[in-house]
């Protein structure tokens, strides 16, 4: 064989090995650099990547973060989605309605993707700071955007921003029935913080399973006007009692929590509301439930999946989520009859036979 020939065959093999030793070194890297991406397309065609985290903003009304309800219920649902989902959060607290507007443009300013408030009397200024920071998501806890009036009360849609709705009289129903079967007096009280929906929900539906219960019980009403002074929903409730109430049930944030003590106080039963608030007092026999923590880690995840969608109104009720509690387990023993009709009431609810008025108006007595 010529030894041009030879020289020839070994310079071809040698420019075969780094050929492939090249593309060797091609492949691992591109390996390795899907690795770090996180997956590969087929992945994320089955659904198993749930997005990138996303910073959650939750600004509070005036009851603080720790007014053992509505606020401190909610904000379980962003450390919910903190454990679960990885997002990262901020909790900016209202000490005044003053202190809303603030507090949420500060939340956008601060680059969160998310910003979720809490009570009927923000929902205003949510809209209007939607309206100023048209590329973050809004949501409203216990906020109803749109309707009519909506212009009068500064709540009209914004594409940016979703109403949760809750209709809690659905629970409170669940609850008077319940309490008409408890009460030996004949007379219930509720103790209200503000007269507004979200308020009378809760009452209206009260009122109504009591009348259907025992009819003939004597409903006593009362608002203290304020959602955090537990002195003013105090006087209310022991007036109540004073006229014989036996129940007592408040929907009114961290001043309802003055109308458990004076229930405990006077050796009547309180019912604790949004979430379980046994922890409140010793008398606080049940509650009566709003699934704040399940709606606000449900609306983050949707959020972080890129699926977060405004300018609508989502609710969160017996048709929606039909294996939520309705009320808690009792704390102390009850009758069985008292059992079976919390139950069967419970049913006929989620299952639409039952319709609670969602308003003192409508209630038929």
């Amino acid at each position: 064989m010529p030894i041009g020939s030879t020289n020839q065959e070994g310079g071809v093999k040698t420019k075969r090995s780094m050929w492939w030793l090249l593309i060797a070194l091609m492949t691992a890297f591109l390996a390795l650099t899907a690795v770090a991406c996180g997956g590969d397309d087929d992945d994320e065609g089955e659904g198993g990547d749930e997005g990138e985290a996303i910073s959650v903003a939750f600004v509070t009304d005036t009851a603080g973060a720790d007014d053992r309800g509505f606020n401190e219920f909610s904000i379980n649902g962003v450390e919910r989605a903190e454990q679960e989902l990885g997002i990262t959060k901020r909790i900016y607290i209202s000490k005044a309605a003053e202190d809303y507007v603030p507090n949420l443009t500060a939340a956008a300013e601060d680059g969160h993707e998310l910003v979720i408030a809490a009570g009927f009397l923000i929902a205003p200024s949510v809209i209007e700071v939607a309206q100023a920071f048209p590329d973050t998501n809004f949501a409203g806890v216990d906020h109803f955007y749109g309707g009519e009036g909506c212009e009068a009360a500064k709540t009209c849609t914004q594409p940016n921003a979703l109403g949760l709705q809750y209709p809690s009289e659905e629970s409170g129903y669940v609850a008077g029935v319940a309490a008409g079967l408890l009460t030996k007096s004949g007379t219930v009280s509720t103790v209200g913080g503000e007269k507004i929906p979200s308020v009378d929900n809760w009452i209206a539906g009260f009122q109504q399973g009591v009348i259907d219960t025992k009819p003939g019980t004597k409903t006593l009403n009362a608002y203290s006007d304020d959602f955090v002074d537990q002195a003013k929903c105090k006087e209310i409730a022991l007036d109540h009692i004073g006229q014989r109430a036996d129940i007592v049930f408040q929907v009114a944030g961290l001043c309802g929590l003055g109308a458990i003590d004076a229930a405990c106080e006077r050796n009547v039963i309180a019912i604790g509301v949004d979430a379980d608030q046994s922890g409140a007092g010793q008398c606080v026999l049940f509650s009566a439930l709003k699934p704040l923590e399940t709606s606000v880690f449900s609306v983050i995840e949707t959020a972080q999946e890129g699926n977060f969608r405004g300018g609508r109104n989502q609710t969160f009720g017996a048709a929606d989520l039909p294996d939520a509690q309705l009320l808690t387990d009792f704390t102390k023993p009850v009758p069985q009859a008292v059992q079976d009709a919390a139950k069967e009431a419970d049913e006929k609810v989620k299952s639409g036979e039952i319709d609670p008025p969602p308003t003192l108006a409508e209630v038929k007595r």
